[in-house]
C-alpha cells in the first residue's frame, strides 16, 4: 500500500492478493472458518482519492474510466453503506468520534467476486488513509482491531506486508520473508463465486496438510519444490459449482508453468512461472483460448 498527496488530496494504491496455501481447518462456534492460508501481494491495484467534504458526509463515487470496470463488475459494485469502503470510513468515526467527512474516489482495477481481496484491500486502505487524513494517530494494532471486524481479509492488508502466514479467519497475521520476486499469469473468469456457497459445499472430513513444506520452500527459493506444494482446499467445490473455474485449471495446466491453483474461494485461479518472459508466453496463450480477463503480475514490493 502506498500513500502520497496530490494537492490536497490522499491517494493511496492497494494491492491484490493470492492465497498461495489455504487450508479450512474446521467450523468455529461464532459460524466462521478457522483457516491457515499464506497470502502474497501482487502488484495490481485498486486506487482510492481522498479529499474533505466539509458538508461532513461520507461519500463514494467510481472513477468511470477505471480499466478493471466491466458491466458485471459495475452491477455488484454498491457506492452505498453496503461498500466496505463507507463501512470501514463509518467505523472509524464511531471508534474515534471524529465527526470529518471524505469524499473518496475509487479507481477499480482488481476483479470483484475473484478471490483476489479487492474489498478487503480498498476497506484497509480506507481505514490507512483516513486515519492519517483525519491525523486521529491510532497505532496499528487498534487498526487491526477495527479491521478483523470489517472481513476476513482485511488485516492482511493493513501493514502491507509482501507474504504472511494467516490464521483464525485470516486476520491473525504474521509475516514472513519472501526471498525473490514471483510471478504470475493470472485468469478471472467472466463469472463470479459466492463465498459463503463455496464454503457450504466444501466436504467437512479432510486432515489438513499443513503450511510448513510451502513455507520452507518459499523460504528456500526453490520454485519448482514451491509449484508442488501450491494448495487450497476451497479448489475441489469451486471448481464443483462453476465450470469455469475447472477450465481456468485446465487451461493454465497446458502453459508452461511451475504450479497452478485458484486464489481464496474463486473465481480466478493462477499460475506459478519461472520468471517474466514466461508469464507473458502463457499469458499470450490463454487471451487466444480462453474467456476472462488475463493479468501478469508479479509480488509487490
Amino acid at each position: 500500500m502506498r500513500l502520497h498527496w496530490q494537492g490536497p488530496c490522499l491517494v493511496v494504491r492497494t494491492p491484490a492478493k493470492l492465497n498461495l496455501f489455504l487450508d479450512v481447518l474446521g467450523k468455529r462456534p461464532d459460524g466462521y472458518h478457522e483457516l491457515e492460508t499464506l497470502m502474497v501481494s501482487i502488484g495490481l491495484y485498486d486506487t482510492l482519492r481522498f479529499q474533505s467534504n466539509e458538508s461532513g458526509r461520507l461519500e463514494l463515487s467510481l472513477n468511470s474510466a477505471s480499466p478493471g470496470i466491466t458491466p458485471f463488475m459495475r452491477a455488484l459494485l454498491p457506492l452505498d453503506e453496503r461498500n466496505l469502503i463507507l463501512k470501514a470510513a463509518q467505523m472509524l468515526r464511531d471508534h474515534t468520534g471524529c465527526t470529518q467527512g471524505a469524499s473518496i474516489e475509487l479507481s477499480k482495477s482488481i476483479p470483484l467476486q475473484a478471490g483476489l481481496g479487492g474489498g478487503s484491500s480498498d476497506a484497509a486502505a480506507t481505514l490507512v488513509a483516513l486515519n492519517h487524513f483525519w491525523k486521529l494517530g491510532l497505532p496499528s494494532r487498534e487498526l487491526h482491531a477495527l479491521a478483523a471486524r470489517l472481513g476476513s481479509d482485511v488485516n492482511f492488508f493493513i501493514d502491507s506486508a509482501p507474504l504472511a502466514l494467516c490464521h483464525g479467519r485470516g486476520e491473525q497475521i504474521t509475516p514472513e520473508p519472501l526471498t525473490q520476486p514471483l510471478h504470475f499469469v493470472v485468469i478471472k473468469p467472466p463469472g463470479g463465486l459466492s463465498t459463503r456457497e463455496v464454503f457450504q459445499a466444501l466436504q467437512p472430513d479432510r486432515a489438513p496438510r499443513g503450511s510448513a513444506a510451502i513455507r520452507q520452500a518459499l523460504h528456500s527459493g526453490n520454485l519448482s519444490l514451491i509449484g508442488t506444494q501450491l494448495h487450497n482446499s476451497l479448489e475441489v467445490p469451486a471448481g464443483v459449482l462453476s465450470e469455469e473455474v475447472a477450465s481456468a485449471l485446465a487451461a493454465l495446466r497446458r502453459t508452461s508453468s511451475v504450479g497452478r491453483l485458484m486464489t481464496g474461494s474463486g473465481s480466478s485461479c493462477f499460475a506459478l512461472c519461472a520468471h517474466q518472459r514466461q508469464a507473458v508466453q502463457a499469458a499470450h496463450q490463454l487471451r487466444a483460448t480462453c474467456r476472462g480477463q488475463v493479468f501478469v503480475v508479479q509480488t509487490a514490493t
